[in-house]
């Protein structure tokens, strides 16, 4: 391996590999799978990209897949809610309001403006 590998492969492993083991661990220790938050964010970028392919172009689709990627917004905090142990509820519950908050703001502007 060249030295310009070894250098990123170090960055790699020293920087990246330790906060994803960091956030693994947390997870873990908090009972929660971090596969679902992995899914999630997946299912998030995919319902985006939905949005602009050029047949769906329709203000009910629109309206729809907005409405989508905000109910998936609270999957996250409602399973760390639910499932998560010695978790503080205070912080999920801030996460669930500004999500309902930010959802109703939204389609409001979408709708009426």
């Amino acid at each position: 391996m060249n030295e310009v590998g070894v250098r990123v492969s170090g960055f790699f492993r020293r920087y990246v590999l330790k906060w994803v083991n960091r956030v693994t661990r947390l997870a873990h220790e908090h009972g929660l799978d971090p596969r679902v938050f992995i899914v999630l964010y997946l299912l998030g970028y995919a319902i985006q990209g939905v949005f602009y392919l050029p047949w769906l172009k329709n203000r009910d689709v629109d309206l729809g897949l907005l409405v989508s990627l905000r109910v998936l917004g609270l999957v996250g905090p409602l399973y760390v809610l639910l499932k998560g142990k010695n978790i503080a509820g205070v912080l999920n519950l801030s996460l669930a309001l500004s999500w309902s908050l930010n959802t109703a703001w939204h389609v409001c502007y979408y709708v009426y403006l």
